[in-house]
């Protein structure tokens, strides 16, 4: 019965990224806590260039630990809001689903203090993804750290990351994010994974698009 369950968790995941590698827009936001947040430091002249036009950094990376072959790298983007909304909307557990693609469902449970498990949905046409991830809020660094519970039901093999706010020139924010994530083998996955690791590191401007609304979705989607 347990070898069925877990064959069953394997197929529905092979759909998920073939159907994510068709699209183009798997949204991964499995993460956990990390203590090297991504810095300014890190960004060279042509990056910050880039962030004063507008656009997305990302910096790719994989690496192997253990069992897990991940990949995934760190992101940052400059939102035309002040520091104090962005974090509002980091706080806010139960309106992920506002930036996280494909998110139906954003539940909050087990909250105390700093530390909440939020439970995802993410659907896509016949498509039905689930998992938890318990948070925790770092008020001091502008930081949410992020991890997959494994002890519930989830549909990765492995994840785990930030995502932070920091003030930016002009009263705007430097949204940083980064994650390493496990989604497992296979041919669909293997096939899925340029699109899968190219969409994670767009969180940020997913974020973007939700605080800025209609002046960011009139743009080019990065």
């Amino acid at each position: 019965m347990t070898q069925a369950r877990h064959r069953q968790q394997r197929d529905r995941w092979s759909i998920l990224t073939a159907g994510v590698s068709i699209a183009c827009a798997l949204p991964v936001f499995f993460l956990a806590p990390v203590r090297s947040y991504s810095s300014s430091d890190q960004l060279t002249s042509e990056d910050k260039q880039m962030l004063a036009r507008g656009e997305l950094v990302m910096k790719q990376k994989s690496e192997q630990r253990g069992a897990y072959k991940l990949f995934g790298g760190q992101s940052w983007q400059i939102v035309d809001v002040p520091v104090e909304v962005a974090w509002a909307a980091l706080k806010n557990r139960s309106g992920y689903k506002n930036f996280i693609p494909l998110a139906t469902e954003t539940k909050v449970s087990r909250q105390s203090d700093e530390e909440a498990d939020v439970a995802i949905r993410q659907q896509w046409g016949p498509i039905d993804v689930r998992y938890v991830l318990q948070t925790t809020l770092e008020s001091d660094r502008g930081a949410v750290m992020f991890r997959v519970d494994h002890s519930q039901p989830h549909d990765i093999r492995a994840g785990w990351g930030f995502i932070r706010v920091r003030p930016y020139e002009n009263d705007r924010t430097l949204v940083s994010f980064g994650a390493l994530v496990d989604i497992g083998d296979g041919v669909f996955v293997s096939i899925a994974r340029p699109a899968v690791r190219r969409d994670l590191l767009r969180i940020p401007y997913f974020l973007k698009r939700h605080l800025e609304g209609d002046r960011v979705t009139a743009q080019t989607t990065p």
